[in-house]
């Protein structure tokens, strides 16, 4: 991580661990604030979502106390003085972390099958020379070299390796990236799937509920023209979302007026911090916020957004979280598989339940309000060793820690992608019953290899005691078992075979 430090007239980058309490520091649209510091000469918007997973954005003011972990999510940058060392600053902590619970995992059965595999063939060709040395030394000679020929690993040494591969190839052919191979092992345990919200399940924007964008449409041409110039110059999440409902419904034709044009007054349009929008046009003041700012009267209308003319309601337009498009249809599918749904965020609890009632998630298992230390408490309590934790902020990295397996779609975020076994691209989360079906789908292919190596060294080595094989037929035999075991991998593991990944 790295912080960008004032210094007479000149900027430098500098590590964050070298920041310290007095430092002024340039914080640009993007960047994370290294420390707790004191936002200085002017207005900032920031978003807390990497470290609460809060998915609502913040406005400071000059004099206030910027939290260390904020990302910036205005349009320009804003200075900060720091008001700790980073050695003591929270984002230090969550940043730094420990070995996750899947590192600490050491599975031992490939050890021992190994180990075993080994021990068994050199008894069973010291068996078969004892059992031929007192009658024929030149043959028992030839049944300890053709048992120590004949008898193949291939289902350890190679099958095994190339199904991991292939799995490995398909899922990163559909946008899911394994980083530790371990995790094939380890998800056999699963039995919970623990989920963060905001951006792990949601777009990161807002769009119109129904019933809001049927009340925009209601509003007159002129009404929708300057709301629509008033949304589109601001860069609140509100304003985008109003902006983009108000385009895409002018192509699709609700609106048979010209095209919505920017008018040049628009200039004049204020935006307060914390409030909403106000503009000055042919002597009424439009406004377009929260109700105690946009209304003549203050009222109590739950979470909507009022846009008034002098005062009065025009609309009120509530607004919902964009989900990802396979959410729902994915979770219904872990569901289906066995597994037990949870989500956990550091959102407001009322944002939570509703997530979890438009996801099919259990409301008793959707917990909301939760910070870093109390998420991984949650983790821990519902029995880290068979969790799969899923999330994409910093918020997440101690729970990342208690986990048994890690999934992170946030490939552009500091820690998390360090510590997650895999992360998946893309605008949906399909990665994840795919990954976990990757692994049940592992096993069965590796135990029917063992399951067929098994039977074909019993019958290899019987035939050996015998005195049927001989060395050179054991040299044919064991490279032919090898080729047959192999391919029946590649094509169990290739092509339609893999339709389930679909």
């Amino acid at each position: 991580l790295v912080a960008k430090r004032q210094l007479a007239d000149r900027l430098e980058a500098v590590p964050a661990t070298g920041v310290v309490t007095g430092d002024e520091l340039w914080i640009a649209p993007g960047d994370l604030v290294p420390v707790e510091g004191i936002l200085l000469r002017q207005p900032a918007v920031a978003s807390l979502d990497w470290i609460t997973g809060e998915s609502d954005q913040i406005d400071y003011l000059p004099g206030d106390t910027v939290p260390a972990g904020a990302f910036n999510a205005g349009v320009g940058g804003f200075a900060v003085a720091a008001a700790e060392d980073f050695r003591d600053s929270r984002l230090n902590d969550l940043l730094r972390g420990e070995a996750t619970a899947g590192e600490r995992y050491r599975p031992r059965w490939w050890t021992w099958v190994g180990a075993t595999y080994v021990a068994v063939v050199l008894l069973l060709a010291a068996a078969g020379f004892a059992a031929w040395a007192g009658t024929d030394l030149r043959l028992a000679l030839e049944v300890t070299v053709a048992i120590l020929v004949v008898t193949c690993p291939c289902a350890l040494g190679l099958a095994s390796p190339l199904a991991q591969e292939l799995l490995h190839h398909a899922l990163r052919q559909r946008g899911g990236v394994l980083r530790n191979p371990g995790f094939m092992d380890r998800a056999l345990a699963v039995r919970k799937v623990l989920l963060d919200k905001t951006g792990t399940l949601t777009l990161g924007h807002l769009v119109l509920e129904p019933d809001s964008r049927k009340a925009l449409w209601r509003l007159d041409r002129e009404q929708r023209t300057i709301l629509w110039n008033m949304s589109v110059r601001s860069n609140h999440p509100v304003s985008r979302a109003l902006a983009v409902a108000l385009s895409a419904g002018r192509s699709a034709g609700h609106d048979p007026s010209p095209e919505l044009r920017l008018d040049p007054a628009g200039e004049r349009i204020r935006e307060i911090p914390g409030q909403g929008l106000e503009w000055e046009r042919d002597g009424m003041l439009y406004r377009l916020g929260r109700a105690d700012f946009a209304a003549a009267e203050v009222a109590t209308r739950d979470d909507a957004t009022l846009f008034t003319a002098d005062g009065e309601i025009v609309a009120a337009l509530r607004f919902s979280e964009a989900f990802k498009a396979d959410a729902a249809l994915e979770i219904d599918g872990l569901r289906h598989s066995g597994y037990e749904l949870h989500l956990l965020s550091g959102d407001a609890p009322a944002k939570v339940s509703a997530a979890s009632h438009s996801l099919g998630i259990d409301p008793s298992r959707a917990t909301g309000g939760l910070d870093p230390e109390q998420k991984a408490s949650v983790v821990r309590r519902l029995d880290a060793d068979d969790t799969l934790m899923v999330g994409d902020g910093l918020n997440d990295s101690l729970s990342f820690e208690a986990a048994l397996c890690t999934a992170t779609p946030a490939i552009d975020r500091p820690a998390l992608p360090g510590k997650a076994d895999f992360y998946f691209l893309g605008d949906g989360i399909a990665a994840l019953r795919r990954a976990l079906g990757a692994a049940r789908r592992l096993r069965s292919v590796v135990r029917d290899n063992l399951i067929l190596a098994a039977l074909y060294n019993l019958a290899a080595v019987a035939l050996c005691f015998a005195g049927v094989v001989t060395p050179l037929v054991a040299a044919v035999l064991m490279p032919a078992s090898s080729v047959a075991i192999v391919s029946l991998t590649a094509f169990r593991l290739t092509g339609r075979r893999l339709a389930w990944m679909s």
